[in-house]
């Protein structure tokens, strides 16, 4: 009978919940590109995968005594990794609802975003032992998320020249979306740097 529990390593719980999140941005990057409906369906079994990752990490830390850094630090870094894919999915989930196909404007988002992802997976893979290059990568993260905005207020400007409304506001409504996943991203990196700074 074992007296202690084998110590979890939360980092590699974060670093896997953030394997998915790059693999759901790169399949709606790939759906962005093709229109081929098998990577929508790819986006929509990751993120399933992505729950299943965030459930399995909250469950340790209710059953974990120590952790590495504050227990609410974990938690709410793993929940903004989770929003992210989260929005890749209400993305398919809308193009499909408004029966429209990704125009070249979002197409340029969702390569950000993918950039994004990468960054934030380094980010979370070098906290616990290369925390400077943690935050070289959390501050590249904050970069970009500049870059979405840029590309979404363009993207704006083009869609209001158009005189179908009706597809005005449905790309509208997804341009948004795209927008706040850069933000939540933003959001994640500052909890990440305040992490560092403990």
């Amino acid at each position: 009978m074992k007296l202690f529990k084998k110590r979890i390593n939360f980092y590699h719980l974060l670093s896997s919940q953030c394997d998915c999140m790059s693999e759901g941005l790169t399949a709606l990057y790939n759906y962005c590109v093709t229109k081929e409906e098998r990577f929508a369906d790819e986006v929509v079994k990751i993120e399933e995968d992505g729950d299943m990752r965030r459930r399995i990490l909250i469950d340790e830390l209710n059953n974990t005594f120590i952790t590495p850094i504050e227990r609410k630090d974990i938690f709410n870094l793993s929940r903004q990794i989770d929003e992210i894919l989260d929005y890749a999915k209400a993305t398919i989930d809308e193009l499909r609802l408004f029966r429209i196909l990704p125009d070249e404007a979002m197409t340029d988002i969702v390569g950000i975003l993918v950039d994004i992802c990468k960054h934030i997976s380094r980010a979370v893979a070098n906290m616990e032992h290369h925390p400077n290059i943690a935050k070289d990568e959390a501050i590249k993260v904050k970069g970009l998320e500049n870059k979405v905005g840029n590309h979404y207020y363009r993207a704006l400007g083009a869609l209001f020249d158009q005189d179908d409304f009706h597809l005005v506001f449905k790309y509208r409504e997804v341009y948004r979306h795209l927008n706040t996943t850069s933000d939540v991203a933003d959001v994640a990196m500052d909890s990440l740097l305040d992490v560092l700074m403990q």
